[in-house]
C-alpha cells in the first residue's frame, strides 16, 4: 500500500516560513503556493515546502 504524503498546517508552514499565517493565506489567493483541500481545510505537502526552501532564489534585477 502506498503511503500518503506528510501535510503540514498553515501555522506549520508560516513558522517554517518564518512569515504570518495571513501571508501563507495571501499566497495561497495569489497562486504563489500550492495547497491540498482537506475538507475545506489548506494543508501543504511537506516536500513541496521542503523543495520551496532548498531551491535557490533567482535574483531580481533593481529597476534603477
Amino acid at each position: 500500500m502506498e503511503q500518503l504524503p506528510e501535510l503540514m498546517t498553515v501555522a506549520e508552514v508560516a513558522e517554517l516560513l518564518r512569515l504570518s499565517d495571513e501571508t501563507i493565506h495571501r499566497w495561497t489567493r495569489e497562486g504563489r503556493l500550492v495547497y491540498v483541500d482537506v475538507l475545506g481545510v489548506k494543508r501543504f505537502r511537506r516536500d513541496y515546502i521542503q523543495t520551496l526552501i532548498n531551491t535557490p532564489a533567482v535574483a531580481s534585477e533593481s529597476v534603477a
